[in-house]
């Protein structure tokens, strides 16, 4: 097993710490990318784009449910990310707006997604592709036991 400092690893048996921490150091590192590269994004609205590379359109009820986020969380990701020029949202009716990425978004979308991709593969040196596909079940079967 990899530790960080062998004179200080802790056996803690929560899946959750585990979880938690390695999100954490994946955050940071994506975060610290991005300023680092001039692209004006936090991982939480990284995260929207992405979704929205996917599914353009999206209403922000969905967001909120595919990405299990509370709906104020994604309300405010979303102003900044319309404040900076990466969404526009559009009445569908008076209960519900579809979000839209713009040019802008799409321009940025290698670069962005470069970043990303560079914390994947820093975070996942070591394992080969069948690891990587169980890490991704297990970590998708986490979610839809507790959901």
């Amino acid at each position: 097993m990899k530790t960080i400092d062998d004179s200080f690893e802790l056996q803690i048996d929560t899946l959750g710490y585990y979880l938690d921490r390695a999100l954490n150091v994946m955050v940071k590192k994506l975060n610290r990318l991005f300023a680092e590269h001039h692209i004006d994004l936090q991982h939480s609205q990284y995260i929207i784009l992405k979704v929205l590379w996917c599914r353009n359109g999206l209403s922000q009820s969905q967001l909120s449910k595919i990405l299990g986020k509370d709906p104020a969380a994604i309300s405010r990701a979303l102003n900044y990310l319309e404040q900076k020029g990466y969404i526009k949202r559009e009445n569908l009716n008076s209960k519900t707006n579809a979000v839209y990425l713009t040019d802008y978004a799409d321009s940025r979308k290698d670069e962005i997604e470069h970043m990303a991709d560079l914390v994947t593969e820093l975070s996942a040196k070591g394992m080969n592709d069948e690891q990587r596909e169980i890490l991704r079940q297990s970590l998708t079967e986490i979610y839809c036991n507790i959901k």
